[in-house]
């Protein structure tokens, strides 16, 4: 089993073709569709379907991908780490922020780290709990800056404190309940989550639940930060975000923050990670400086 097969069928899988595949890997496509057939029948079991339109996972290897994303990923790290103990500090973090971070302490974190490490390339996604659990079991990130319910996490994640992070429901400022004061008067609208209904994009049905209220009602689910500020403000939908969103969008002057005067979650942003894979000395060395601007913008705010 190759290192190189196993980069090549993660490269089909996204690209999905063989010549595409074969172009990133310098490699011709026969060559390439050789080095498949021998994995698969070292594996005894087909891995691709090929038609016309390009190549497929089968069952089999649609199971294989995360086992092959898991080995070429730990196979980076342990050179990457190896690397850095020697003082060559180069390499990749992935890693993935809720928008409040992002839209806080994490520039800051990231122009400190870019001057100490300038050689570590960084790859910053959207991402919140549950949703980025698969790409921290399968090594596609290294870490996660995610809300999340402590007890509810997965026993394979650690998770570390990082802040708390301050709630608003937010409207458009022409809605009906604009300037509610109390959940009761929202029973009847429709909500836009920024998470499946488990995380903590959806939190006002925490909200409602402590206040003895129905489930609220989900009219969406809004997975990008970039998109739900705009949503909200064309639509009567109504919705939670942390207030660096609601104060930083491009949509702001369409939307209101509604006053309610009940007590709303507020969530724990933690450093969620594998607590069986070590971090790479960059990868460790960018969480400090998140740390440190987190701390240091929190107290800005603050005084």
């Amino acid at each position: 089993m190759k290192l190189q097969t196993l980069q090549a069928l993660i490269f089909i899988e996204e690209v999905g073709s063989l010549r595409a595949a074969a172009q990133l890997l310098h490699q011709s496509q026969p060559a390439l569709s050789a080095a498949i057939q021998q994995l698969e029948e070292e594996l005894k079991a087909p891995l691709l379907v090929r038609t016309k339109r390009g190549v497929t996972l089968t069952p089999f290897g649609q199971a294989f991908m995360k086992h092959a994303r898991l080995i070429v990923s730990e196979s980076r790290r342990a050179h990457e780490e190896i690397s850095q103990l020697r003082g060559d500090w180069e390499g990749h973090i992935t890693f993935a922020a809720s928008p409040a971070v992002a839209l806080g302490a994490l520039p800051h974190a990231l122009a400190s780290f870019s001057r100490e490490y300038p050689g570590v390339t960084v790859n910053v996604r959207d991402g919140l709990y549950p949703a980025v659990s698969p790409q921290l079991r399968d090594g596609t990130l290294d870490f996660a800056l995610t809300a999340a319910h402590k007890h509810d996490l997965d026993s394979d994640l650690e998770a570390q404190a990082l802040l708390v992070s301050d709630v608003v429901i937010v409207a458009q400022s022409q809605h009906p309940r604009a300037q509610a004061t109390r959940l009761a008067e929202l029973q009847d609208c429709r909500w836009a989550f920024s998470s499946a209904p488990r995380g903590p994009g959806a939190i006002i049905r925490d909200a409602f639940a402590r206040h003895g209220l129905p489930e609220p009602k989900l009219g969406l689910v809004c997975e990008s930060f970039l998109a739900l500020p705009g949503i909200v403000a064309h639509s009567d939908l109504m919705t939670t975000m942390p207030r660096t969103l609601f104060l930083r969008n491009a949509f702001k002057d369409l939307l209101c923050s509604v006053p309610v005067e009940d007590e709303l979650p507020s969530p724990t942003i933690y450093v969620l990670r594998r607590h069986d894979v070590p971090l790479t000395p960059a990868a460790a060395g960018l969480i400090r400086w998140i740390q440190h601007h987190t701390l240091n913008h929190h107290l800005s705010v603050t005084a």
